[in-house]
């Protein structure tokens, strides 16, 4: 089996989970690793035992024989080390958000696609618990799809280092946390056709980690209303002023409800229709025709961001969740800053083939009485 020889660039706390899911890795070794300041380039390669390190990413390219990096710099900072990595002809692993503008993340799903090249951008969200819930979009489990909800809210990032600085971050809420409730919803319903937003600074004056006060010029409230070209609606948040974390997404069927991540469980389908066979039946908000389906959530392999991608890298494949439907997401994400500036529905340019392909008859709410 060939070694797989990575660059790490970016050398903050995020780089931490990649060397730990590398280390687990048969035939995998991160080779360097860089970072705008070289004594933190430094400090991480003794950590994890890397025997090179940089402070010029292009530098590192050039003198080591690498055959992937792994981008894990600041929001910002995201655009030309995964460029100059796609010029060279390496394949990417790039932490969410692909970039700050819509217009960067064209250009690098562009170049990866003439260069040949593997390009995975974050989030991940092919989980156990996610892929069983794609198993139950489907007529027979909910019956036709009306609507959706998906949503990531916190009280805030603790840290202060760029997170609250508009100039550094280039966006808040949108940019680090929307993408996973926007991301989770495409991959299960498939492309929608616009948006309509209301994005806004909430709470300028913040207190964060060891009680540091701080004044804040990002997003930090943001709700979208995402169409998809059946007519449903998903409502979509993030909110950085709760005071605990939700995390969940709702899939609403005209006879059953598919629920991740909500009021303590992992998975719940609400079929009041029809029990699920090998599934506890449970009461989930009050209602007890609910069932968590173990079994169908241990089928499936519990396989991590680096698995994947290294599994790509190996295989010669795209990311299932390809580059074009990253893009999408981050239209998205883009679409909502413009429809919030202008007052009006941004209609979506871009798609994606799913790698579900959901039977559209589940969005067709017209054509019979339901």
């Amino acid at each position: 089996m060939k070694e797989i020889k990575l660059g790490m660039i970016g050398c903050g706390h995020v780089s931490d989970r990649y060397f730990a899911q590398v280390a687990k890795l048969e035939g995998v070794r991160i080779a360097a690793t860089c970072a705008k300041r070289l004594e933190n380039a430094e400090r991480k390669a003794a950590a994890y035992g890397v025997p090179r390190w940089y402070d010029d990413y292009g530098v590192m390219m050039d003198s080591e024989e690498l055959d992937a990096v792994i981008v894990t710099t600041p929001h910002s900072v995201h655009t030309e080390p995964v460029l100059a990595a796609l010029e060279r002809g390496l394949h990417v692993l790039n932490e969410k958000p692909m970039a700050t503008s819509f217009e960067d993340c064209c250009r690098m799903v562009a170049l990866a696609e003439k260069k040949g090249a593997i390009f995975m951008s974050l989030p991940f969200n092919l989980s156990p618990t996610f892929l069983a819930a794609s198993e139950f979009v489907q007529e027979q489990y909910i019956g036709k799809i009306t609507g959706a909800e998906s949503q990531l809210s916190l009280p805030g990032p603790w840290r202060d280092n760029w997170y609250y600085n508009k100039s550094i971050a280039h966006g808040g809420a949108v940019l680090d946390c929307l993408v996973y409730p926007v991301s989770r919803l495409v991959s299960l319903l498939g492309p929608a056709v616009g948006v309509m937003a209301e994005v806004n600074t909430l709470i300028p004056n913040r207190i964060v980690g060891g009680g540091k006060r701080v004044k804040s010029d990002v997003d930090d409230n943001v709700t979208l209303i995402v169409q998809f070209a059946g007519g449903q609606h998903a409502v979509v948040r993030t909110l950085w002023g709760t005071s605990f974390k939700q995390n969940n997404t709702l899939i609403y069927g005209r006879c059953g409800t598919i629920a991740m991540n909500d009021s303590g469980y992992p998975l719940v389908i609400h079929s009041p229709t029809q029990a699920l066979p090998d599934a506890e039946q449970v009461t989930w908000r009050g209602l007890t025709e609910c069932y968590v389906p173990h079994g169908k959530i241990a089928s499936f392999p519990n396989e991590d961001v680096m698995s994947h991608f290294v599994r790509c890298l190996r295989t010669g494949t795209q990311p299932v969740q390809s580059g074009r439907q990253q893009l999408h997401v981050h239209e998205i994400m883009f679409g909502a800053y413009r429809s919030a500036e202008i007052g009006q529905r941004y209609t979506l340019t871009t798609t994606f083939v799913p790698w579900d392909k959901l039977d559209q008859d589940i969005f067709d709410t017209r054509s019979d009485f339901i």
